[in-house]
This record gives structure tokens, C-alpha cells and sequence, in this order.
């Protein structure tokens, strides 16, 4: 009787056993697909952030999670089935199958909402970072301006001019030498953006495949080329150094300053609006924050012939809000900051139209629907005596924008194909008018430049674009 008893338990208990696979298969599957639902919500939720932090290997995070994880769970288990050898009761190892398959659905929900916890950390990793850093340095408009245009420091920093190798061994060495031998905290840093466009080169190889090197301060320090993010790094680090708070600002440009032909086909299908996305610095000099953009002063980046640009070291953030937009808005330092709508609606207009104070009276807007007769009108200030010239696209084309044309000289060998210049110009005491002709409807982009006499040379500098749609 006993052994009949015997018997039909280890049935009972072979069938539960059975049941219990079956439902832990079940449960294991439904874990699964609400790990890869949930996987799958998170990427197109924050798809643009997961993109953004691919370098962090977010896979490796994972697996190590689960590899830790797993491991806790089988020495438990397998310290457990020690403690249990000694037990021969079929009661007692049914109870302790049942045991381990409720502790191994445990383990999978853990895992589950570790890898959950994980991505969406991953995800808001900018955000939580950025907020972070605001409750740090409350950042403000500036008070005071800063020396901005530096009419009178158009060269390289003496002291980054005359640095030796053997001061550059470290970002440390560099920013305490910088801090040694200039005490003005304007020039200052100067002097640190001075060095960062003087031994950094543009890696045009990433922009144009989408593979990027590691962007971190002393990658960039150590190989000398770098995207926007690595200057952008690598300034902060200078000057975090030398005790200056210094931040990197995410954000975008003007669509229609970024040069395609220079994208990688892989990043423009994966998201056409990661060719806008930049990288400049906000930097606290003297009670104040300004605003810096190492990549855009850095002549090389745009191909450019190599000549001091001092454009964006400090300049007022109504005139930096012209082309650059940050994520968040306290970052525009503006009093009344803008949305991106408005930004986008803005006239391009470049430091330089600022530093020779012109003001475009007509347009108003950066597209403007019109006839075949553009017409464009700047006020100038008395005595103004650089040319204004105008010149446009025989239709839109997308790679032409004020960044495109080589040397930045509108009348370069390499910049005649399909462009006409505006041939109409009449000056009337203090204001230039230009007429720009176009012969078919379309869309036209319209550059302008500021040209002036340099030692017996002809220099044209970029002022502003605009865009026409003609009917």
C-alpha cells in the first residue's frame, strides 16, 4: 500500500512538473516579448537620444547585467541543492522544483526590469545630465558685453603662438601655463580658444563616413582632429582645469548651412535632422556667461584657407542665436528666448554682419515669396565703405549655402558653375539696394558678402543668406 501511494505521488509530481515547465515556458515567452515591446517603445519614444549615446555601448551594459544577474541566481540555487542532497523525500524535492522554478521566474523579471531601468536611464542620459548642469550654473543673459568683435586682437594669442612642446604634455599643462602667463580673464580665454583651433583639425573622414573616434577631451588632445563635440570637449576641459566653469551645449544649426555632400549617406537615412546637430560651449568670465563656438572659428573646418577667426569667442547671444539653437532654451541666454519655428524663419546673418553693423531692412524673413525681381535693401553705418555683393543659384541647390563655396570667395575658379551674380546695385546716402534677376520660377538661394581691400588683396567675407521663392 505504501509503495502504491509512493508511485502514484511521483506521478502526480511528474505531471506537475510537466505543467509547471509548460507554464514556465509561457511566462518566460510573455517576459521576453514585453522586454522587446518595451525595448521597442523606448527607441521610438527616444530615438534620437538612444542614437545619440550609440558609443556607449548600451549592449555590453546588458549583457554584463544579465551575466551578473544569473550568476547570483545559480550560486544561490546551487548552495540551496547542497543544503538538499542529504533530503531523499520526494515531497521535499517536489517542493524545492517548485521553489527553484518561482525563483527563476524571479530572476527573469529582475533581469526584465534591469535591462528596462537600463535603457531608459541610457535614453535620458542628456536630459538628466543638462539638468544637472543647470541647477549647477543657473545660466543667465550676460550682464556686461564682452570684447567681442576683438577688432583690436585679430591674431592668435601670443602666448599660444610662442607655447613649446614640452608645456603640452597634458590638457593640465597646457591650461595652467595659459593661466600663468595671462591673468585678464577675458583674454584668458581667448587664449584657451586660441589653442583649441590652432592644434585641432576637423576629422572630416567622420563626418563624412558617420564613423566617429571617441570625442572625449584627451582622445582629442592626443590625436589633434575631432567633430564639433571633441573641440567642444576639449575647451571645457581647458578651462575646468584652470577653475573656469565651462559647459558643452547640444543643438542644432540652420538647415540650410549644413553642407550635404559632406554627410554620410548612412547618418542622413538613419535621421535626415542629425545633420543640424552641434556642439559649442558657454563659458562664466567674469560673472557672466558667454557663449563659444571653437569648430565654427576654426578657418580648416570649412575647408578654408588657414586665417585667425574670432567670430563666435563671445559674441552677443542675439547674434549667436542667428545660427546656433540650443536644447534648452536658458542655454540661448536669451532675455526672451525663441522657438525653433523662429529660428528656422530667421535671416541667416553671420558675426560679421554684425561686427560692421548693417541691418537688412527688406526681407524680413529668410524665405520671402516673390517675381522673377528679388529685391534686397541694407542699412549701413556713415562712412561705410566694404561693397556689398550679392550672388545666387540658377535654381536651389542644396549644397549651396554660405559655408559651401571654397576659399569663401564667391568668384573662386571652383564657385562659377550655375552661379549668377545680382546686377542691380544703387547706394542712397546710408542704405544699399540689390536686385537680383532670376530667370525661372523656383527656389533661389541668395548669398551675401562684404568685400574689402587687404593688403592689395580683395577679401570677401560672408555677411548673410537669404532665400526666394520665385513665381
Amino acid at each position: 500500500m505504501p509503495q502504491n501511494i509512493e508511485r502514484d505521488f511521483q506521478k502526480a509530481a511528474l505531471k506537475l512538473k510537466h505543467k509547471n515547465k509548460n507554464i514556465l515556458r509561457r511566462k518566460i515567452s510573455i517576459s521576453l516579448l514585453t522586454s522587446i515591446i518595451t525595448t521597442g517603445l523606448l527607441y521610438f519614444i527616444y530615438k534620437q537620444n538612444l542614437l545619440a549615446i550609440a558609443n556607449v555601448n548600451i549592449g555590453i551594459i546588458i549583457l554584463i547585467t544579465l551575466i551578473i544577474s544569473s550568476v547570483v541566481y545559480f550560486s544561490k540555487n546551487k548552495l540551496k541543492a547542497n543544503l538538499h542532497h542529504q533530503s531523499r523525500s520526494s515531497v521535499r524535492k517536489l517542493n524545492y522544483r517548485r521553489r527553484n522554478h518561482s525563483n527563476f521566474l524571479d530572476l527573469i523579471k529582475i533581469q526584465h526590469w534591469l535591462i528596462f531601468l537600463i535603457l531608459l536611464v541610457s535614453a535620458n542620459l542628456a536630459a538628466i545630465k543638462d539638468i544637472a548642469v543647470r541647477g549647477r550654473y543657473n545660466p543667465a543673459p550676460p550682464l556686461s558685453a564682452s570684447p567681442w568683435s576683438w577688432k583690436n586682437n585679430q591674431t592668435i594669442h601670443p602666448i599660444i603662438a610662442s607655447i613649446t612642446p614640452d608645456l603640452e604634455i597634458s590638457i593640465k599643462s597646457v591650461a595652467e601655463y595659459i593661466a600663468r602667463q595671462e591673468s585678464d580673464p577675458y583674454l584668458q580665454i581667448k587664449a584657451l580658444h586660441d589653442y583649441v583651433i590652432s592644434r585641432v583639425s576637423y576629422d572630416f573622414h567622420a563626418l563624412e563616413t558617420g564613423v566617429q573616434p571617441s570625442q572625449d577631451a584627451q582622445t582629442v588632445f592626443s590625436t589633434r582632429t575631432a567633430v564639433c563635440g571633441g573641440y567642444a570637449n576639449l575647451f571645457m576641459a581647458l578651462g575646468e582645469a584652470i577653475g573656469i566653469d565651462a559647459v558643452v551645449i547640444q543643438g542644432n544649426i540652420r538647415l540650410d548651412l549644413v553642407p550635404p555632400n559632406l554627410i554620410s549617406q548612412n547618418v542622413s537615412r538613419l535621421n535626415p535632422n542629425n545633420f543640424t546637430l552641434h556642439a559649442w560651449n558657454a563659458v562664466k568670465v567674469a560673472g557672466n556667461w558667454q557663449l563659444i563656438d571653437t569648430t565654427w572659428d576654426d578657418s580648416r573646418s570649412d575647408r578654408s584657407p588657414s586665417i585667425y577667426k574670432s567670430d563666435y569667442l563671445m559674441p552677443p547671444p542675439e547674434v549667436m542665436i542667428k545660427d546656433h539653437l540650443p536644447d534648452r532654451s536658458d542655454w540661448q541666454l536669451l532675455n526672451h528666448p525663441i522657438d525653433r519655428e523662429y529660428f528656422e524663419k530667421q535671416i541667416i546673418l553671420t558675426p560679421r554682419f554684425f561686427s560692421e553693423t548693417l541691418q537688412i531692412t527688406l526681407p524680413v524673413e529668410y524665405k520671402t515669396i516673390t517675381q522673377k525681381d528679388a529685391l534686397i535693401q541694407i542699412k549701413t553705418p556713415l562712412n561705410y565703405s566694404n561693397k556689398i555683393i550679392a550672388i545666387f543659384s540658377e535654381r536651389e541647390k542644396s549644397d549651396f549655402s554660405l559655408w559651401s563655396l571654397q576659399d569663401n570667395n564667391p568668384f573662386a575658379q571652383g564657385n562659377q558653375t550655375d552661379i549668377k551674380t545680382c546686377q542691380t546695385q544703387s547706394y542712397t546716402g546710408e542704405a544699399i539696394h540689390i536686385s537680383c534677376q532670376f530667370s525661372e520660377i523656383g527656389i533661389y538661394k541668395v548669398l551675401l558678402f562684404s568685400s574689402e581691400h587687404r593688403d592689395n588683396i580683395v577679401v570677401h567675407h560672408p555677411i548673410a543668406q537669404l532665400k526666394f521663392d520665385a513665381h
